[in-house]
């Protein structure tokens, strides 16, 4: 995705001409050789009446037929990078082509407990069916400062092993001065083993303080979770933080080079 960013605003800067250069025009369609697919007609007609690239990425499918989860009704639709368009022939042009609701999708998906009403407020979010899921939602936990399911979080919970979380009351009083942390994670590596899933995660941890101020930490997560089929409790089958190697980054140094390290279970 950075590739493409980074593209885009080369191609942006160089103009359209450069960018048309790239695609083959034949029959009302386009073909773009960085997907190897077309966009043709009317999806093409909006592609290029709405932003284009910079705005509408490339195209990541060709066109099908999808039935909405808003309505139960099929429509013929063609995914980009950037959006999901939807054909209407109900309606007169120019809304003969909309675009999917992508945000009432993923905001039903992610946040299902819904949005806050007020600017800044942070909304729950759970899942743990992965390992970086699993963080996200632990730093959101954590955010809302709802304590008790962050530490549910770690592997052994409500009693985890003293090496890897001080007891609640302590854990608890170890956030006192954090308003919210933000997280970034690098590439998760899952290896397998005697029936066990462990999941590597390379993380930088952005905390606002009470006060103000911030502080940066970066390092290692191991997660674990059963394989699947192992074990009855589908508890099991959830990721769990297994071991946590954080320190203070290093000053001025760039999130992407604290990304990069190696993390092994």
């Amino acid at each position: 995705l950075m590739g493409t960013g980074i593209l885009v605003g080369i191609l942006m800067s160089a103009g359209w001409t450069t960018y048309s250069s790239m695609a083959q025009t034949a029959g009302g369609c386009q073909t773009f050789s960085q997907t190897g697919h077309k966009v043709c007609g009317r999806f093409l007609q909006y592609w290029q009446g709405h932003g284009g690239l910079a705005q509408q990425g490339y195209p990541l499918s060709e066109e099908f037929t999808e039935t909405s989860d808003l309505n139960g009704k099929p429509y013929t639709v063609q995914y980009f990078e950037r959006a999901v368009f939807e054909k209407h022939p109900e309606n007169a042009a120019p809304n003969d082509v909309l675009l999917t609701q992508l945000g009432t999708y993923v905001g039903k998906e992610k946040y299902t407990k819904g949005f806050p009403t007020a600017a800044g407020q942070i909304p729950y979010y759970e899942n743990r069916n992965d390992p970086i899921g699993t963080l996200k939602s632990y730093y959101n936990a954590v955010s809302l400062k709802d304590y008790e399911r962050a530490y549910g979080y770690f592997q052994g919970a409500p009693n985890p092993d003293p090496a890897l979380a001080p007891p609640y009351a302590q854990f608890v009083q170890g956030y006192a001065n954090t308003a919210s942390v933000a997280l970034a994670v690098g590439k998760a590596t899952i290896d397998a083993g005697a029936g066990n899933l462990y999941g590597s995660v390379p993380v930088v941890l952005t905390a606002t303080n009470t006060n103000g101020s911030t502080s940066v930490f970066s390092g290692c997560y191991i997660l674990h979770r059963v394989s699947d089929g192992i074990s009855q409790d589908p508890n099991d089958e959830l990721w769990s933080i297994r071991n946590a190697q954080l320190a203070a980054a290093p000053a001025n140094t760039p999130v992407d080079q604290l990304l990069a390290r190696n993390c092994t279970p």
